[in-house]
């Protein structure tokens, strides 16, 4: 900075640091990393305020983890539905290669490829890193950029997810209120759809690019349909998923037409589009009841192969509007 005359650039030095000295009396001791998080990009939260100071927990893995005071700029990988939930914006939004799957959230940050290079992380400048599934390769090296808290499975269960969450980030009182308010919801509807459909049963189908899939165990669309709005599952959902507690299992052409569901609710991956149209133009789909009866109901691949409060609500209005017809 100063070729060719090292004293010149000594003399400078030391005048900033003498000039800075009396400021330093009454400036607080984070005024630097203050000044430095106001160039980062900013982030929307709710009335609570997070923690005054540095915390130290354990996340699901056992590993310790300094949460910082200032929790304001996060990168959560596919938690984004519980952060927005909470009022909170992170700061990327994740994708897998060209694959996001957000968009339902309605999120205008840019996207971040959390299976690609590390320095899209350092360049965001996080101060904290979540992740919904602890990977270890991923966590050896997030975590040297920012604090990381993982989770050993954030789809298994939102509920206790959005808690761990509203601890973490000043938000407790918040994610009671979200549980509260998502939970009145599929009460609601549950009662709705008891009155309109009654016994009718119900088949959750996902055409993806290699196989056909049946769903109904933990995670994803299945807990909403038949535990928390209380639908009849097909006999086969029962047999070969539930009884299983399984979360999915793939269908084989074979057993198309034993599936006798009322109602089918169909989701087509991305790229299965092609999939999607044989199936459907097959004379073993063309017999099931559900088809016969104009009962198959194609709905939105991101929420329904998706957990948390937000997609959750979606897949409720779904079927409501499906079926209280």
């Amino acid at each position: 900075m100063f070729k060719g005359t090292p004293w010149i650039g000594a003399s400078l030095v030391l005048l900033m640091l003498l000039s800075g000295c009396g400021a330093a009396n009454n400036a607080p001791v984070n005024n630097v990393s203050e000044n430095v998080n106001t160039e980062k990009e900013e982030v929307t939260s709710g009335a609570e305020t997070p923690a005054e100071q540095e915390r130290v927990v354990t996340d699901e893995m056992g590993n310790e983890v300094t949460i910082p005071a200032d929790t304001s700029h996060i990168i959560g990988i596919y938690l984004e539905d519980e952060l927005v939930s909470l009022g909170l914006t992170p700061i990327r939004k994740s994708r897998i290669g060209a694959w996001s799957g957000q968009d339902y959230l309605g999120l205008t940050v840019e996207d971040i490829d959390v299976q690609g290079d590390v320095e899209a992380f350092v360049k965001a400048e996080p101060d904290l890193i979540l992740t919904n599934v602890y990977e270890e390769k991923q966590y050896e090296q997030l975590s040297k950029v920012a604090p990381m808290y993982a989770f050993k499975d954030a789809r298994a269960d939102w509920r206790s997810t959005i808690r761990t969450l509203g601890d973490l980030l000043g938000k407790a009182d918040k994610a009671s209120e979200v549980i509260a308010s998502y939970d009145q919801k599929a009460a609601d509807a549950a009662a709705e759809l008891k009155a309109a459909v009654g016994d009718e049963t119900v088949a959750i189908l996902r055409v993806h690019a290699k196989e056909l899939r049946l769903y109904g165990g933990p995670g994803y669309a299945g807990p909403v349909l038949y535990n928390e709005l209380q639908l009849k599952p097909a006999k086969l959902v029962q047999e070969l998923v539930l009884d299983k507690n399984e979360k999915v299992v793939g269908l084989s052409m074979e057993l198309i037409p034993q599936l006798d569901a009322d109602h089918i609710f169909l989701t087509v991956d991305t790229g299965a589009e092609e999939q999607s149209k044989q199936l459907i133009e097959s004379e073993l789909w063309k017999s099931l009841p559900a088809v016969k009866k104009g009962q198959v109901h194609e709905v939105n691949f991101e929420t329904w192969m998706k957990s948390g409060p937000i997609a959750d609500g979606k897949k409720i209005e779904d079927v409501v509007a499906a079926l209280s017809k």
